[in-house]
């Protein structure tokens, strides 16, 4: 299997995940009530630990980007980087949901600010798969 058709095939294995991992920060954007963001914020959390686990694997998609664009390592760095970022947010958040007597309007202000950092990892990181493979596409 060539190294563009692996990347492919790992790209389209996690599109369930991404999926998965959009429709519960879409729960998150709507009017939800401040009682309900937690038990969202949780589960959230377990998706995005195993999506990231899967995204970083031996073999995996930032393996597979990395055999491709070897040039731009530094930005892999970053997006990988961002895993844990968007973690230590996450968790933020969450300990800011759990204390009695959060303040609800610095909890929606949180979990506004970590789906906009959520967003923009996803991003960047489907721009750079295509980038990526279109790049190599054409070469072929």
């Amino acid at each position: 299997m060539s190294s563009v058709s692996r990347l492919e095939s790992i790209y389209k294995d996690l599109e369930q995940e991404h999926q998965q991992v959009m429709k519960q920060m879409e729960r998150l954007r709507s009017n939800v009530a401040t009682s309900d963001i937690l038990p969202l914020l949780e589960e959230l959390r377990t998706l995005l630990i195993v999506h990231f686990a899967r995204e970083q694997l031996p073999d995996g998609f930032y393996d597979a980007l990395s055999d491709i664009a070897e040039s731009r390592s530094a930005e892999l760095k970053t997006l990988i980087a961002e895993h844990a970022s968007i973690l230590s947010h996450l968790n933020e958040t969450l300990s800011s949901a759990k204390k009695s007597g959060a303040d609800p309007s610095d909890l929606l202000g949180r979990v506004s600010t970590l789906l906009q950092q959520l967003d923009s990892h996803e991003r960047k990181e489907h721009q750079f798969a295509v980038d990526v493979l279109g790049t190599k596409a054409d070469t072929h």
